[in-house]
């Protein structure tokens, strides 16, 4: 995603092209291959005072100053340049992986799928302490392998949607400011809440051969577990020390507050720097969104769609916000009863396997079905094929063995040759019989 690109100003054009800035981090994302404008923040410049320079010796901020020019730069064209020469490396093999030699791969993550299922059916009930650490890492190991699969599709903007951002401040929450009360009642609102009901309205599928679909619900199914086990399930001393911000404290105007805040935040953030910094490309086809996908997919002949814009882009985001607004109160139960939440958990991945396993069958069984009236037009149209050939040869052959006319007369005149021979060999043992019986 193309973040914040820097004016130009004619004054510092001097460092423009030779530097690196935060704000090129996230221009390489987006293409990767990007030519980046790079920018340095002038955090230090040049300043001497008249003494200094009656004694010619450089002050602090004029060491700080030359240092900055020289020594401090960061080459961001060569920077450049390796990073691309690492990625296109990369590319080819994981291109063969992931899109070409898909059949080895899907063969590998199934049991890997099966394996992480019984993992963390495990950790949550002997391990429960550990449950944050197993999801750091399985989110360590999926978001990568999202990001380049996505980016290859050109589908990399779903990764700004509100689940990643959820995902981020869950795991904000763990390792920054497990303190936060505001954080932790916002993290357990969002994860029980869009995210959660996300796999019912989105239909996430536990297909477990599938990267993308098992990733998908990965990351709509284990934060939501996670915040359960910080809340439910280690100890309570453990919890007052690792997790202080967990304690049970629940005060359901301050949870809408914050969590509206922090809704804000992440709509204000995507609202920016995807649908109006990117706009162009959206709308050239270039990229989608989950706005896109529902306004030319689900929803395209819906009235709100046909508005004049700005209008479909507000109400789609004033429904979201009701939406999530709407499935977060249902938090304060989750919050009260345990068995609740579990039930709730225990629905929620019923319902992904249910899709999965819906998947399997009515995807792989219409294949099977598309293939077998296939392989039946194929016999039959061999079987009329067939017929035609042999119908022909009959013909042929029927043709072949009718005799000409002048074979006829032959026929016949042989015919009537062999009848007159009959005639003569009758007569003559008539004869003979005759002469035989009249000398007896």
């Amino acid at each position: 995603m193309s973040f914040l690109a820097p004016l130009e100003d004619p004054e510092e054009s001097i460092v423009s092209e030779t530097g690196l800035s935060i704000f090129n981090i996230f221009e390489l994302l987006d293409p990767l291959a990007s030519k980046v404008a790079a920018r340095q923040l002038p955090i230090f410049f040049k300043r001497s005072t008249k003494k200094d320079d009656d004694k010619k010796i450089p002050g602090t901020r004029s060491k700080l100053y030359r240092h900055y020019r020289t020594k401090a730069k960061i080459p961001i064209k060569e920077l450049r340049e390796k990073i691309f020469k690492r990625i296109k490396a990369l590319d080819q093999p994981l291109d063969l992986i992931f899109f070409k030699n898909t059949s080895v791969l899907e063969k590998l993550f199934y049991p890997f799928t099966l394996f992480n299922i019984f993992a963390i059916g495990y950790l949550m009930g002997k391990f429960p302490e550990w449950f944050h650490v197993y999801y750091t890492i399985m989110f360590g190991i999926l978001m990568p392998i999202r990001f380049y699969t996505y980016y290859k599709t050109q589908n990399h903007y779903y990764m700004a949607d509100l689940c990643y951002f959820v995902n981020v401040m869950c795991l904000t929450f763990i390792w920054i400011r497990p303190d936060s009360i505001p954080l932790f009642q916002s993290c357990f609102a969002f994860t029980f809440g869009s995210l959660a009901f996300a796999v019912i309205a989105w239909r996430n599928s536990l297909v477990l051969h599938s990267i993308d679909k098992t990733t998908s619900c990965f990351i709509h199914i284990m934060p939501p577990c996670t915040m359960y086990i910080i809340y439910y399930g280690i100890p309570e001393s453990y919890k007052m020390e690792r997790f202080p911000g967990a304690r049970k404290s629940i005060d359901l105007k301050k949870n809408i507050i914050w969590t509206s805040f922090f809704y804000l935040v992440w709509q204000s953030l995507y609202h920016f720097f995807i649908t109006v910094r990117q706009s162009s490309k959206i709308k050239a086809g270039k990229r989608m969104t989950s706005f896109e996908y529902l306004t030319t997919h689900q929803f395209l002949n819906w009235w709100v769609v046909k508005l004049n814009a700005p209008w479909p882009t507000i109400v789609y985001i004033v429904l979201q916000y009701f939406y999530q607004l709407s499935t977060m109160l249902l938090c304060s139960i989750w919050l009260r009863y345990k068995f609740a939440a579990s039930i709730f958990l225990m629905f929620i991945f019923l319902c992904a396997a249910h899709n999965g396993a819906t998947y399997y069958i009515d995807y792989y069984g219409k294949a099977y079905l598309d293939e077998v009236k296939k392989l039946r037009e194929e016999v039959e149209i061999l079987q009329q094929k067939l017929d035609f050939t042999n119908g022909k040869e009959l013909e042929d052959l029927e043709i072949s063995n009718e005799p000409s006319p002048d074979h006829l007369d032959i026929m016949n005149s042989n015919n009537g040759n062999h009848g007159s021979d009959i005639s003569i060999t009758s007569q003559t043992s008539s004869i003979l019989s005759f002469e035989r019986d009249k000398g007896d």
